[in-house]
């Protein structure tokens, strides 16, 4: 008797210490934000009784908002995961045809949705907008973690398979998706707030019903408590919707819970058939012509579909000549004419500045805090609710409250592109290293390895792939984070510009600057793959 007392005291016991932490977490954050709201930023920061109090009246109020927004972001979210992981099945067997797909991915992630929103708007009627923006925001993320995990698989299975007879479908079937599950479910967990956060711009920038249309009624009145009690409820969803992911795959797939796999399983890459510098420079010229030549035939084709004809449209002919004849001047965002060559390649100049360092920052604070969360589980258990509530508040809410805790210049841009990049970077790192076999940390700890000497042998090189694949999605992420906090806070470089530019109809100049952007994301994707092949090139 006294036994099975003991015995189910334990479970109480272990999980009370999993919900202590995060317990004092939301404690300590209140108590925050209790001082804040009773500082100088109190005309901003509602106290959490006002906010609470508000919430409460407003029950009704949340409820058709909430189910609009989360009726877009769900089918945006089925469709741009269901598109992504076909995606990337179709172009596995065919190495050239991976990198393609994997370049017009970066487009999807590329484009700035402060320009194409209210495009879309006009384009399109009802909820179609919010849908295709959250499908927008999750196609790249879950892509490039569908080809990770599809790649990452032990080579030695796939040549048994092969041996036997089997064919490249049985491969897949048998042991690709199986291996690619870990890295699937990390995508797609990453993803579900990208899509409520779509969903909700999309609604910003032009809807009739939901949470973003309610956020812009509450800003707009001055209703501070109301629209504190929106960004909470939005974070909220996006918490539940990021937890619940892996309880679902966990429930389905029972045999995941094992997160071993075989210690040496890489993702296997292409085989140089030349290494030379001169024949590495010719393909890198190849690509970029190939990439130069592709954006311009999807612009010119998507220039002949989106509804609306020439009310919006703009062309790749068109904008050239609009660049380049010089006798068209435009209004900047400091109300000054000025010649549209100059000026857009200036503000891309301060956006990539902006982008840059604001991603290094997240990249840094990432890695760090990964590392601890796995070393040390109640760091995870702290951080991690912070870290979605950070990620699933609508940056159109926070920015404003940035700028004035931070200024209106590279401080605050910074904060905000290094909370956008920190949660995926984060997410698959972590995710990364627990994959890790049991039995190879059981050697290490046999031969007397350290914590931080299994961390420096171990872990980081097996979590090398998923770093490195977060890097490929936070650098055109950072971009078009740089771009919305410059339209929101600073009044500088591209995010300002374009949106000036739309709000005076100059759609040669918007349709221009996304191309720009696009390609400024494509070089960074570029770069950040030559990194990939130079950093996994060691570990073969």
């Amino acid at each position: 008797m006294i036994v099975s007392v003991v015995a189910s005291a334990r479970p109480l016991a272990a999980r009370l210490r999993h919900a202590v932490p995060p317990l004092l977490t939301v404690a300590v954050l209140l108590l925050a934000w209790q001082a804040v709201a009773l500082s100088g930023l109190g005309a901003l920061v509602p106290s959490p009784a006002e906010v609470l109090e508000q919430m409460r009246d407003d029950v009704g109020y949340y409820q058709p908002n909430a189910a609009v927004t989360m009726s877009s972001a769900f089918q945006g979210y089925v469709w741009g995961n269901g598109i992504a992981i076909v995606l990337a099945l179709c172009a596995l067997p065919f190495p050239r045809v991976q990198a393609m797909v994997e370049r017009v991915a970066v487009g999807a992630i590329a484009l700035p949705l402060i320009a194409v929103a209210p495009l879309l708007a006009i384009a399109f009627r009802g909820d179609t907008p919010s849908v295709i923006l959250a499908a927008q925001a999750v196609v790249f993320t879950t892509l490039v973690a569908a080809i990770l995990g599809l790649n990452s698989v032990d080579r030695t299975s796939v040549d048994v398979v092969r041996a036997s007879g089997g064919s490249e479908w049985t491969v897949i079937r048998r042991v690709r998706l199986p291996a690619a599950i870990p890295s699937l479910v990390g995508g797609l967990q990453v993803a579900a707030p990208a899509a409520i956060l779509g969903a909700i711009i999309g609604e910003y920038m032009g809807g009739a019903q939901g949470l973003g249309v309610a956020m812009i009624q509450a800003q707009g009145a001055f209703d501070i408590p109301r629209a504190w009690g929106l960004a909470i409820v939005t974070s909220i969803l996006a918490a539940v919707a990021f937890l619940v992911l892996p309880l679902v795959v966990r429930t389905a797939l029972p045999w995941t819970r094992s997160m071993d796999t075989i210690l040496g399983a890489r993702p296997s890459r292409r085989r140089r058939r030349d290494g030379r510098a001169g024949a590495r420079l010719l393909r890198a010229v190849l690509a970029v012509a190939g990439t130069l030549m592709g954006v311009a035939a999807c612009w010119w084709l998507l220039a002949l579909v989106v509804p609306g004809g020439g009310a919006v449209a703009r062309g790749p002919v068109e904008v050239v000549s609009y660049f380049l004849t010089g006798d068209t001047q435009l209004v900047t965002a400091s109300g000054e004419p000025e010649e549209p060559l100059p000026y857009m390649l200036s503000s891309l100049l301060r956006t990539v500045g902006d982008a840059g360092v604001g991603f290094v920052v997240g990249l840094v604070l990432a890695v760090t805090m990964a590392v601890l969360a796995h070393e040390y589980p109640v760091i995870e258990r702290v951080l991690m609710p912070v870290s979605i509530a950070l990620r699933s508040i609508p940056i159109v809410a926070a920015m404003p409250l940035l700028a004035l805790m931070f200024g209106r210049g590279i401080l605050a841009v910074t904060v905000l592109i290094a909370v956008m990049t920190f949660f995926p970077i984060l997410v698959n790192v972590l995710l990364a290293m627990r994959a890790v076999p049991r039995s190879a940390m059981d050697l290490l700890t046999a031969v007397g390895a350290g914590r931080w000497q299994r961390m420096a042998k171990l872990l980081m090189p097996y979590a090398l792939p998923a770093l490195l694949a977060s890097v490929k999605v936070a650098l055109p992420l950072s971009i078009g984070a740089a771009m919305v906090a410059e339209w929101l806070a600073t009044g500088h470089g591209l995010g300002a510009s374009m949106t000036v530019a739309a709000t005076l109809s100059d759609y040669n100049f918007v349709w221009g600057g996304v191309a720009v952007v696009l390609l400024a994301s494509l070089l960074a994707y570029h770069l950040a793959g030559a990194l990939e092949d130079a950093a996994l090139s060691r570990l073969e």
